[in-house]
């Protein structure tokens, strides 16, 4: 088991320097062994001395071949590694934040013992000691994990045990042929950067469900895989064949309960109870559709993506993610997170909507072209509903859909660190969902976010700021006083703080009264406002928040 004395010397960057170098020696041995079978086809002439050739050819590359599948497990097992690495190396850090908040040190075992909290002026000094418990516990527990799935890994190379039983015919030699479900997002990237294209196509085509939403690999992947689960194959002239994929099944599937239910009507014999549950799956046989057919009509857009689509259990609301730009090469990329009632038959019109506004102010205050900035409105979790539901008044969905947003942003990162590009990744979450992305982000690797902003928070997901795994300069919230009862409305102990009181975060404006529909002398609805943090100005007006945002996804807002 790791203790916290061991993870201190552990070392984010030098995880990225040994990846790199194995990477490197993969790509040599894939071309080395490439070259030499040319070589050997290209000799043709028979007898004695060319097939002494032709046989010492195919020694070498024998010898050649394992030592690559030893490289590409060695490959994949360090980037499972710096998945670990990272994600260890920024809660111990986000431990070191707290402890200096509380000015407390911590020792080299780890163990901080709570004061007694009778004398304290800071109400929230309790909840503050809880956070810095659970980032030193995550951390280590996240080091043992490390050790026991990627130490076994790593001894087996070292003695000579492991097998891939892939040679060096297939088109890229020393590859497993499809990914794990298990494997991390950098392990992801690692694995699909070195297929073919001719492979990635393969893979799309006959798993499309599986690559529409594996973290790591390249958004237009994702995009060209999830068309094909939604609106299913194409025809010759390059048209969707009417009534194929996930939706035209959805829609078959409607019909027959719609008809299940005209029919028990009309025999007029049923229960009250049976036809009560015949009509709740048509209702939910409805929902499906209307979700479905809502992504359909925003990749009308040519500059809209669809890079997640989860369709669930019967009864659950579609999740997915819509992405606006190219996020594979744009400079600056911005995740927005919905909050409570989202889903995709309401809620998809409008998040794109917000999310085309993010890209424009970001454009426009950044001074920028619109290629540099890519934004995705993310409804990949389950939000809240309205209704009697007692998870609406819970951080219980927050704390669900954490890990699916975690490694959605680490997949963005993994994929353009694998390819050398930098990206400047903010994430921009709304009321419920910036709970559900303070949570997120405690356990997020390094440097993978670099940029986060609260919007209409009910609360933050932590009791400190130095919890979050994002640099402290670069914490941002948002608040519009009038009509906006959602900011901080949610218990500490579940909800986290407002993130308005965390120490030292940096306040963006508050001022949205040049947004379309902001009145005010309105007094009615309280929750009025609350998602005006995103909404297009009116004429010759500013939304002064969404320019906010817009510089910090920019990367031009200063404290």
């Amino acid at each position: 088991m790791a203790t916290w004395a061991d993870i201190q010397s552990w070392d984010h960057n030098a995880i990225i320097e040994a990846e790199d170098l194995i990477e490197a020696e993969v790509r040599e041995a894939r071309e080395i062994i490439a070259d030499l079978e040319h070589a050997a086809n290209d000799i043709r002439s028979q007898g004695e001395a060319p097939d002494r050739m032709r046989q010492r050819l195919t020694e070498i590359q024998d010898k050649l071949d394992s030592r690559l599948n030893e490289l590409t497990e060695y490959a994949l097992a360090t980037a499972e590694l710096h998945g670990y690495v990272s994600r260890v190396v920024a809660i111990r850090e986000s431990a070191y934040e707290v402890a200096a908040e509380l000015h407390e040190t911590i020792p080299e075992s780890g163990d901080v013992r709570t004061p007694p909290m009778e004398n304290s002026n800071d109400p929230t000094r309790y909840e503050k000691y809880q956070d810095l418990h659970a980032c030193i516990k995550s951390a280590v527990d996240l080091a043992t994990e490390a050790e026991t799935t990627v130490g076994p890994r790593y001894r087996a190379l070292a003695e000579g045990q492991y097998v891939l039983a892939e040679g060096r015919h297939s088109e890229s030699a020393g590859l497993v042929n499809d990914a794990d479900p298990s494997w991390t997002p950098e392990q992801v990237s690692v694995w699909w950067r070195l297929l073919s294209d001719s492979e990635r196509e393969a893979l799309i085509n006959r798993d499309p469900e599986k690559y529409g939403n594996l973290d790591g690999i390249d958004m237009a992947s994702r995009a060209k895989a999830n068309e094909l689960v939604l609106l299913g194959p194409k025809d010759a002239s390059g048209q969707h064949i009417p009534g194929g994929g996930l939706l035209g099944q959805a829609e078959r599937d409607l019909a027959d309960a719609e008809e299940a239910v005209a029919r028990a009507r009309r025999a007029g014999s049923l229960s009250p109870q049976h036809l009560a549950e015949l009509i709740q799956k048509r209702d939910d046989a409805r929902n499906r559709v209307e979700d479905l057919r809502a992504l359909r009509e925003q990749m009308r857009d040519p500059e809209v993506t669809l890079v997640a689509l989860q369709p669930g259990k019967p009864g659950e609301n579609v999740r997915a993610a819509l992405a606006i730009g190219d996020v594979d090469n744009a400079d600056h990329v911005a995740t927005l997170v919905p909050g409570r009632t989202t889903n995709c038959r309401d809620s998809s019109a409008d998040n794109v909507t917000y999310a085309k506004n993010l890209r424009q102010a970001a454009v426009d205050q950044g001074k920028i072209g619109a290629s540099k900035v890519a934004t995705i409105a993310w409804m990949n979790y389950h939000a809240p509903q309205s209704g009697p539901d007692a998870r609406t008044t819970t951080a219980t969905l927050a704390r669900e859909g954490a890990d699916p947003l975690r490694k959605f942003a680490t997949g963005i990162h993994s994929w353009r660190s694998e390819r050398g590009m930098d990206v400047h990744q903010s994430i921009i979450p709304h009321s419920y969902g910036s709970t559900t992305a303070g949570i997120a982000m405690r356990s997020i690797g390094k440097d993978v976010v670099d940029d986060f902003a609260y919007t209409g928070s009910p609360g933050s997901g932590v009791q400190s700021l130095g919890t979050l795994g994002v640099d402290k300069e670069h914490v941002w919230v948002s608040g519009i006083d009038h009509l906006d009862w959602v900011r901080g409305m949610g218990p500490d102990e579940d909800f986290g703080r407002n993130p308005e009181q965390l120490e030292g975060i940096g306040h963006l404006s508050g001022d949205v009264s040049g947004a379309k529909g902001y009145d005010p002398n309105y007094f009615g609805n309280p929750f009025r406002h609350h998602s005006m943090y995103f909404v297009e100005p009116r004429p010759g007006e500013e939304n002064l928040v969404l320019n906010d945002l817009g510089k910090v996804i920019a990367d031009v807002k200063e404290r």
